[in-house]
């Protein structure tokens, strides 16, 4: 299963923006993040802090990787989103 690499385009505020022409998977080269589409379609994403949403977090649960916030504009065309898996094995 190939994953075409893609660089996004920087937005302000820390957001990222792709631009998918067609169908397929594709695989950020900043986030890791991978995107499967139907067909075209505009991506928008950024990282979130947990500082404000970690109240919302409670035990048995821990804040445990990177928080996003992503919008498809064209909503049906988003099949699924991979997010990159994080495990930290230090103490």
């Amino acid at each position: 299963d190939q994953k075409e690499q893609v660089t996004p385009r920087r937005l302000a505020g820390g957001q990222f923006m792709l631009r998918l022409d067609s169908e397929g998977s594709y695989r950020c080269g900043v986030t890791g993040l991978i995107f499967e589409v139907t067909g075209a379609a505009r991506i928008t994403y950024s990282l979130l802090s947990w500082s404000k949403y970690a109240g919302l977090v409670a035990e048995p649960w821990i804040v445990g990787g990177p928080l996003f916030d992503v919008r498809c504009h064209e909503a049906p065309a988003l099949r699924s989103i991979h997010f990159p898996h994080c495990l930290c094995l230090g103490g």
